[in-house]
C-alpha cells in the first residue's frame, strides 16, 4: 500500500472534517435563509436543520475515540440529520411526517450502543450506520420520485444524487471490511488505503450535501414560479382555465387536430339572465351559480378537452376529435344537468344556452371558430334560451382548382341524425 499512502488523492482528514463542518453548516444556514424568504415552504427549514445536525455530528466525530460517548453522540446527530432531511423531502411533497420515523434510526443506534457486544464491534457499527443513512437517502429519493410537481426540472438531478449517495453509503460496507477499517476515529493510525477510502467517502458526502442544498433551493423557487404561472392561467373563482390560457392552449389544440385531420368542436356556454341573479340575490349568489356550472361541466370533459371561463358568465369548451354527435350530447347533458340544479335564494331559475361550432377544414382559426359559436349562442338566446344551437359548418376558401365539398347543405341532416341519436339514448 505504499503507493496509496503517497497518493495525492489522500487528503488531510482533520482538514476535510473542518471543511465539512463549515460547508455543511453554511448549506444549512442558506436553506434556513431561503425559508425565511418563503415561509410557506417548511421543507426548506427542515432541510436547513438537517444540515446543521450533520455539521454538529461531523464536528463531534473529529478526533473522537471509537466507542466513546463522543462517537456515539456524533453518530446519533448524523442519524437525526438524515431523518430530518427525509422529513423535509416528505413535507415538500405535502405528505404527513411521523416524528417516530424521523428519529427511528437514531433511536435504534442508541439502543444498540447500550449493548457491550455491539459497542466494541466496529464492523457491525459501520454496517448499521451505513444502512440507516442509506435507508433515509432512498426514502428521500422515493418522495422525490412521487413528487406533486413533475414539471420541476431540479427534481430529477435531486433524485439521481440521492440514489447515487445511497449507493456510496452501501458500497462502503464491503470496502471497509476488506480494508479492515476497525478504528475510524483514530485517524493517525490509518494506513494509506484506509485514508484514501475515508477521504473519498467524506468528499462525496460533502459534495452531495452542498449540491442537494442548492438543488432544493432551486426546487422551491421553481415551485413558486410554477404556482405563479398556474395562477396567471387559472380563473380564481372557478379554478378552471381562464381566457388567456384558453387562447394559448386552444390555438395549439386546434392546429394539432386539423393537422391530424380530426374534427374539433367548440361549445360556448352562457348563463341565461345572469344579471337578474346578480341584481336580485347579490354577487355572492352569482358566484355560487358560476362555481356550480363549472363543477357540473368539468366531469363531462375528457383529458384532452379544454374548459375555460371566458369572462363574466360565459364559458368555452374545446373538444378535439369530437364528432357533432358527441358535442351535442355533451351540450345537452350540461344544459339538462344545470336546468335540474337547485340553488336556493335566487330570483329566477338558472339555465344555460349553448352555441356549438365545428371545425375540420385547414386554415380555420380559433377566432373564426369562436365567432361561429358566438353566432350560434346568439341564436339560442333569440329562440328562447335554455337550448343548444349548432352553427352552420363554415367552408374555408381553397386555392383555385381545388374542389371543396359542399358540406353546408347537408348540415340539417347531420343535426337531425345527431338529435335522433340523443333521443334514442
Amino acid at each position: 500500500m505504499p503507493a496509496l499512502a503517497d497518493s495525492p488523492f489522500v487528503v488531510d482528514l482533520p482538514t476535510v472534517c473542518l471543511v465539512s463542518v463549515f460547508l455543511t453548516a453554511t448549506a444549512g444556514a442558506l436553506l434556513l435563509f431561503a425559508w425565511v424568504q418563503n415561509r410557506r415552504e417548511l421543507a426548506l427549514a427542515l432541510w436547513g436543520i438537517g444540515c446543521l445536525f450533520g455539521s454538529a455530528g461531523v464536528g463531534l466525530l473529529r478526533g473522537a475515540i471509537p466507542g466513546d460517548s463522543f462517537t456515539v453522540a456524533a453518530s446519533t446527530l448524523i442519524c437525526c440529520a438524515y431523518g430530518v432531511l427525509w422529513a423535509g423531502a416528505r413535507t415538500f411533497e405535502g405528505r404527513k411526517v411521523q416524528p417516530a420515523f424521523v428519529f427511528a434510526g437514531a433511536a435504534l443506534w442508541l439502543a444498540l450502543c447500550q449493548w457491550s457486544g455491539f459497542s466494541g464491534a466496529q464492523p457491525a457499527r459501520l454496517l448499521l450506520l451505513s444502512a440507516i443513512f442509506a435507508t433515509y437517502a432512498l426514502m428521500g429519493a422515493r418522495e422525490v420520485w412521487r413528487g406533486l410537481d413533475p414539471e420541476l426540472l431540479s427534481r430529477w438531478p435531486t433524485l439521481a444524487l440521492l440514489v447515487i449517495h445511497a449507493g456510496f453509503l452501501l458500497a462502503r460496507i464491503p470496502v471497509a471490511v476488506a480494508l479492515h477499517l476497525h478504528a475510524v476515529g483514530a485517524m493517525a493510525t490509518l494506513d494509506g488505503a484506509q485514508r484514501l477510502f475515508i477521504s473519498t467517502m467524506t468528499l462525496e458526502a460533502l459534495c452531495t450535501t452542498f449540491a442537494l442544498a442548492f438543488l432544493r433551493v432551486c426546487m422551491a423557487k421553481e415551485r413558486v414560479e410554477l404556482q405563479q404561472r398556474k395562477a396567471a392561467l387559472t380563473d380564481a373563482l372557478t379554478g378552471i382555465a381562464n381566457r388567456r390560457d384558453f387562447f394559448e392552449r386552444g390555438e395549439r389544440l386546434l392546429a394539432d387536430a386539423i393537422a391530424g385531420r380530426q374534427p374539433v368542436a367548440l361549445l360556448l356556454v352562457d348563463l341565461d339572465r345572469f344579471k337578474d341573479i346578480n341584481d336580485g340575490a347579490g354577487h355572492h349568489a352569482g358566484d355560487q351559480v358560476l362555481r356550480a356550472l363549472a363543477q357540473l361541466v368539468k366531469p363531462a370533459m375528457a383529458a384532452d378537452d379544454l374548459f375555460a371561463r371566458m369572462g363574466g358568465d360565459e364559458f368555452a369548451c374545446m373538444l378535439p376529435g369530437a364528432s357533432m354527435t358527441r358535442a351535442l350530447q355533451i351540450a345537452e347533458t350540461v344544459r339538462h344537468g344545470f336546468d335540474a340544479l337547485s340553488v336556493k335564494g335566487l330570483p329566477c331559475h338558472p339555465t344555460v344556452s349553448v352555441g356549438l361550432a365545428m371545425a375540420s377544414e385547414p386554415g380555420q382559426t380559433l377566432e373564426s371558430l369562436l365567432a361561429s359559436a358566438d353566432r350560434a349562442l346568439y341564436r339560442a338566446k333569440a329562440e328562447g334560451r335554455n337550448r343548444v344551437a349548432p352553427a352552420p359548418l363554415v367552408l374555408v376558401e381553397r386555392p383555385a382548382g381545388e374542389p371543396a365539398a359542399p358540406l353546408a347543405p347537408v348540415l340539417p341532416i347531420i343535426i337531425a341524425k345527431s338529435r335522433s341519436t340523443l333521443n334514442a339514448t
